[in-house]
């Protein structure tokens, strides 16, 4: 098998290409959110940026340092956490979206440092 034919889920190839939600957030300080989780010496660090406004994501935005199946999950929750709530944080579901992504099972740490991130960017987690 060579490099073209790792054996990743659709979405995971497509996402880890085209890393849509890459990036950082341009907002006023006052409308800008940030929160991080892992550790780059471990394997596997995401961050997250969100804009938000009246407790409303406008805008959410990742970087993130992982395998394939961590940038495709950071990304997939970027784009999907944009119009939510603030508060909403229970729509992350990592044993789901290893399943989306159709993850092996020993990569659900990597993908828990996801939903890490994402929550202390909404002032609900590690870094909160």
């Amino acid at each position: 098998m060579n490099a073209d034919q790792l054996d990743y889920s659709a979405e995971v190839r497509q996402r880890f290409e085209r890393a849509p939600g890459h990036g950082r957030v341009l907002a006023a300080p006052s409308e800008r959110r940030t929160g991080a989780a892992g550790n780059i010496a471990r394997g596997t660090r995401v961050e997250f940026e969100a804009r938000v406004r009246q407790g409303r994501i406008l805008e959410c935005r990742f970087r993130a340092y992982g395998c394939p199946h961590v940038i495709a999950a950071a990304s997939w929750v970027a784009e999907h956490a944009e119009g939510r709530r603030t508060t909403e944080l229970d729509w992350i579901d990592p044993r789901a979206l290893a399943r989306r992504l159709e993850a092996p099972a020993h990569k659900l740490g990597s993908l828990l440092v996801v939903e890490d991130a994402y929550r202390a960017c909404m002032g609900a987690g590690p870094e909160a």
